[in-house]
């Protein structure tokens, strides 16, 4: 059986809500994992025979530098287009972007740039992020430095849901004892990089320290904008002054893979101690553990900084496979009879998704190196009789420099409630890849546990964090990522063990009330916390002597051993070493510096 898709509306970016040349400036919200819901379930619309009216190739055919959406406004730069879409950020009639630059062509690059009315704001490796008007991309592109065009990499919250207050996970590390004993994160500090921190000053001295360092990555925004967007990070920041209440913070606001790269060569200039991110990103790398993060991680590390980060939320929202096509139709079946990949809570039913809710759907597949496979992604909308195309993606893949074997969408639902899902297609290719699709905070029919890791969480050089329950039996939170990594290039085998620990979820803070602060976002500042108490004991301790203690003292769940659900267990920091005695203007002390499992 063949779905029918009957085109609705071409919107390869979303919604309509503004014109692309008429959009003051604005700030992208970051995807945040918005939690649980009470939509209605009804039976999954039959698949029936019918055929594929798709004009999309035609525009991403036209050039080969170019994603998709980007060359859409391009081809037609009036049309309407979601101007709260996640990855879009406008200033008057220019727009972000990144720019691949040919190797050792950068300084060409920037001056192409400049020469087009743009503004070269960060770089990273090859990687340019700039402002520029849509009317002068397609110009751009014709220049040789210019290898591709793309939207930037975002970085994806990873909270679940959404008085004076201290988190549960305090008691359930053991924190109190070690701060008793005198180690309450002193000499340490602590960077929380986010996208928002909103209302941290009125926290300050209360359920913060009385003093924060703040800096702002995001472009064409001051300092003083480090206090809005999301109160994530601010809820964050008082889970980690709960654990560690005399760290000193630097709270690091960003939006893109670039402004992180900013924030962490930052943290390394303060001589931070310790990275915490409550973020990951999806379509950035392979999934092995290698590309950009994987050495922004590493000369972190090697600067002597511990980068704790959330494993990510996508264990009900992601689905790993081969291409597979048994009827010939081009379309991947996710089953048997299945290609559409319908939202619901994954037995055979469909949720029926009201208007105003964000669907945002990604996939990348293993061509990395040859990036010749070529795959579009949809999102439908069941109309009572078939799927409407209400969003795609196709950006080239044809084998040239900077192209990427990866497709994003974003949209809105609208119109009454219905059922939405996702569909593949393959354009050219002969090769069954290996797929891994994500829809953050909407749970998919047909899902895959295993490999479920977000951009970030699959780097050695990082600590990821998982999440389970505040409460006994403190059993995994249902959409808490699982591992391992992918292997080499982002095939299933081969991958490493991830995550490496668990922490608490279900705990409260100021920001989100009671019990109201979920996902590995809030077990994320647990584990970077207790870090920093460890830190207190053992100065001298470098990142990878810290990790194995937090480790070695974690409380083993699930299989014996470490293994992708827990990593090596529940974050509990046993007994603290004893603290140095002073005697006559002389001090013995009771332990060295070293671990003490």
């Amino acid at each position: 059986m063949k779905p029918t898709f009957t085109l609705l509306l071409l919107l390869l970016l979303g919604v309509s809500a503004a014109q692309a040349g008429n959009i003051p400036f604005q700030e992208t919200q970051p995807f945040v994992e918005s939690g649980r819901h009470d939509w209605a379930v009804v039976t999954a619309p039959a698949e029936v025979d019918g055929t594929v009216f798709d004009i999309t190739p035609q525009l991403a055919a036209t050039n080969y530098k170019l994603d998709s959406g980007i060359a859409g406004l391009v081809i037609a730069p009036d049309r309407p287009i979601a101007a709260g879409a996640p990855g879009l950020r406008f200033d008057g009639d220019r727009l972000q972007l990144q720019i691949i630059a040919r190797t050792g062509e950068e300084a060409e690059a920037r001056r192409a740039v400049i020469a087009q009315g743009g503004q070269v704001t960060g770089a990273f490796q090859d990687t340019l992020q700039v402002w520029l008007p849509v009317d002068r991309i397609g110009d751009l592109a014709e220049q040789r430095s210019v290898r591709y065009i793309r939207l930037p990499d975002q970085a994806v919250l990873a909270d679940e849901d959404s008085v004076s207050t201290v988190s549960e996970g305090l008691a359930l590390s053991n924190a109190p004892t070690w701060q008793m004993t005198g180690y309450n994160g002193q000499d340490v500090r602590i960077a929380i990089i986010d996208a928002g921190f909103q209302n941290y000053t009125a926290k300050l001295g209360s359920e913060l320290p009385v003093a924060v360092t703040v800096k702002n990555f995001v472009d064409g925004q001051s300092d003083g904008e480090v206090d809005g967007t999301t109160r994530h990070g601010t809820a964050c920041a008082e889970i980690i002054h709960d654990m560690a209440p005399q760290a000193q913070l630097f709270l690091l606001k960003i939006a893109t893979d670039i402004d992180l790269s900013e924030a962490v060569n930052y943290a390394i200039d303060q001589g931070v101690d310790v990275i915490s991110t409550s973020l990951t990103f999806v379509n950035a790398t392979p999934g092995d553990g290698t590309g950009k993060f994987a050495n922004m991680a590493q000369v972190a590390r090697n600067a002597g900084i511990l980068w704790v980060t959330a494993a990510g939320n996508y264990r009900e929202t992601h689905w790993g496979g081969y291409f597979s096509d048994p009827d010939f139709d081009a379309f991947h079946n996710f089953a048997s009879n299945q290609e559409v990949n319908f939202f619901g809570p994954g037995n055979g039913q469909a949720y029926l998704i009201p208007a105003g809710y964000a669907i945002q759907a990604s996939i990348r597949w293993d061509d990395w190196v040859m990036v010749n496979q070529d795959f579009t992604l949809y999102i439908l909308r069941y109309n009572g009789s078939t799927y409407d195309i209400i969003g795609s993606s196709n950006n080239p893949q044809s084998g040239q420099g900077g192209q990427r074997p990866t497709e994003r969408v974003s949209i809105v639902t609208s119109g009454n409630a219905a059922v939405y899902g996702v569909a593949i297609k393959r354009n050219s290719g002969e090769r069954a890849v290996f797929f891994n699709l994500l829809t953050p905070n909407r749970e998919l029919d047909k899902r895959v546990e295993v490999l479920s890791l977000g951009n970030l969480a699959d780097v050695p050089a990082v600590l990821t964090v998982s999440a389970v329950g505040s409460s006994a039996p403190f059993s995994q939170e249902i959409y808490s990522s699982e591992g391992p990594t992918n292997g080499p290039g982002g095939v299933p085998e081969g991958g490493q063990r991830k995550p490496d620990i668990a922490a608490f979820a279900n705990v409260t803070t100021t920001s989100y009330g009671v019990r109201g602060f979920n996902g590995t976002s809030a077990a994320t500042p647990h584990v970077a916390g207790a870090a920093a108490l460890a830190l207190s004991a053992y100065p001298n301790n470098n990142p990878a002597q810290i990790q194995a203690l937090l480790q070695a003292r974690a409380i083993d769940q699930g299989v014996a051993g470490p293994d992708v659900e827990y990593g090596y267990g529940r974050l509990h920091l046993g007994q603290p070493p004893q603290p140095i005695v002073f005697t006559n203007f002389a001090f013995t002390p009771f332990v060295t510096a070293g671990i003490q499992p």
